[in-house]
């Protein structure tokens, strides 16, 4: 058993090693687009009736002065006023057309924390070779780089084999409904892509100890997700004569409960794939040999890797209380007592097997448990890495990104492409950002090297 773990260990070959071929020369126009484009403040509100549609009219405006080319040569189709599916007909109609996509809505800032950012949130400014504001990241630089890419194009007279259809979606940040939309759209006009690309993974220098190259994490599937609600209801009172037990002592031990059980972990086919592409080019002997004898030494695996929040999220089920409600003053003992829990549902896994779990592991049922919120989600099926779909980005980040080890990758957070699942199996998530800074937080910001590598992805996407 030895002689094969030490066998195994040093004959880990390290991932090929690909160049990155020369980047799209990035025009300053280019530059003042994603500048101007963050500087709209197209922040999206789970109660649509507050959002500012003056923000997502002026928006629209831009895309139609930035990039008249695309507008003068693509059919637009506006899709419930503010989501967009540009049509750029291909050559070669018979050929499944391929959809790049991405939402330009972004979360609101916090105004208790805009004086922690280095730079101005809604201000596009430009210092130091890097672009900060919201929506740099998250999602701006998608959308911006695929509309630069087109406008590139066919600033060249270049007209693409296949259709590609570019569409972008108003309200991923609350409740993806334009995604939602714009499939439907698609399915009335029976259109089933051979690809979808949109955000997801990214290229890390940092995430991944003990590997020396940058890894680029490519998602070909999703968390399920569902929030549930645990309430309690007991008789209150008086807060000077309390009883043994009050509705806010059971709703503690039940969350109590819930954290101390752990759902079971399992290494799926993405992830195990993802450790045999990074396994034979870390520098450290002990994981290099852990991850090349999954056979015999998972559980250490599982463990080393349950020790991060990132690492565990990518092996189970994860299920975390995020709201609390009970009480109105501090002299009265409260009859309800009201939690919010929310899960990211692993492969495998299921809606039904989460409630499942919760009910087991509280295990009072004086604790009623039940599905909140406008939004669930199955996990979404696997893309497999060796479709058209997978390979065709895999080497386009080959291209635009230097000695990169392209793996897959399960992503941990949701996304609007999981509606356009129900038609198309080849759908990739995946931005060539190194590292992104700032999502959904402070100091959001993009260097202009990484928006560089996104024109230039897109443009072999679209060319490819």
């Amino acid at each position: 058993m030895v002689a094969i773990v030490l066998f195994n260990t040093f004959n880990a070959k390290p991932w090929p090693v690909y160049k990155e071929e020369p980047l799209l020369t990035l025009s300053d126009s280019a530059v003042l687009h994603m500048s101007k484009a963050i500087q709209i403040r197209t922040v999206t509100l789970n109660d649509s009736m507050q959002i500012d549609t003056n923000q997502y009219i002026a928006f629209q405006h831009f895309l139609e002065k930035a990039y008249p080319l695309v507008h003068l040569h693509l059919k637009r189709t506006l899709v419930q006023q503010f989501n967009y599916v540009f049509e750029w007909k291909g050559l070669d109609t018979s050929i499944a057309p391929i959809i790049l996509m991405g939402h330009y809505d972004v979360v609101p800032v916090e105004e208790s924390a805009v004086n922690l950012w280095k730079a101005k949130p809604f201000g596009g400014e430009i210092k130091n070779n890097v672009i900060w504001g919201r929506g740099a990241v998250d999602d701006k630089v998608n959308v911006i780089s695929i509309l630069e890419a087109a406008e590139g194009l066919l600033q060249k007279g270049f007209t693409p084999k296949q259709t590609i259809l570019l569409c972008f979606g108003s309200n991923e940040e609350s409740s993806g409904a334009g995604a939602r939309a714009i499939v439907a759209y698609l399915e009335q006009h029976h259109i089933k892509p051979s690809m979808v690309v949109d955000e997801g993974g990214e290229i890390t220098t940092e995430e991944i100890k003990g590997v020396n190259r940058p890894v680029a994490v490519i998602g070909v599937a999703e968390k399920g997700y569902v929030t549930f609600e645990l309430s309690v209801e007991k008789r209150g009172g008086h807060s000077s004569q309390p009883a043994k037990e009050t509705s806010i002592d059971i709703l503690s031990k039940a969350l109590v409960h819930l954290r101390e059980a752990t759902p079971e972990s399992s290494i799926s086919a993405p992830v195990s794939t993802f450790f045999s592409r990074i396994s034979g080019s870390t520098d450290n002997f002990m994981q290099k040999m852990a991850l090349t004898n999954l056979w015999l030494l998972e559980p250490l695996v599982k463990k080393s890797l349950s020790e991060t929040p990132s690492g565990n999220a990518m092996l189970r089920t994860t299920i975390v209380p995020t709201v609390i409600k009970s009480g109105v003053r501090e002299n009265v003992i409260p009859t309800n007592a009201t939690a919010i829990v929310n899960s990211r549902i692993l492969p495998g896994d299921s809606r039904q097997s989460v409630q499942d779990f919760i009910t087991k592991a509280i295990h009072d049922d004086r604790v009623k448990i039940s599905v909140k919120g406008d939004f669930s989600s199955e996990p979404s099926p696997i893309t497999d890495i060796s479709s058209p779909a997978y390979k065709k980005v895999e080497s386009a980040v080959n291209k635009v990104a230097d000695s990169v080890i392209a793996t897959p990758y399960i992503m941990l957070g949701a996304t609007d492409s999981r509606y356009y699942r129900k038609i198309c199996e080849g759908v990739v998530n995946f931005s060539p950002v190194t590292d992104g800074k700032g999502y959904h937080g402070i100091d959001e910001r993009i260097t202009i090297k990484d928006y560089q590598r996104c024109v230039s992805f897109f443009s072999i996407l679209m060319k490819n």
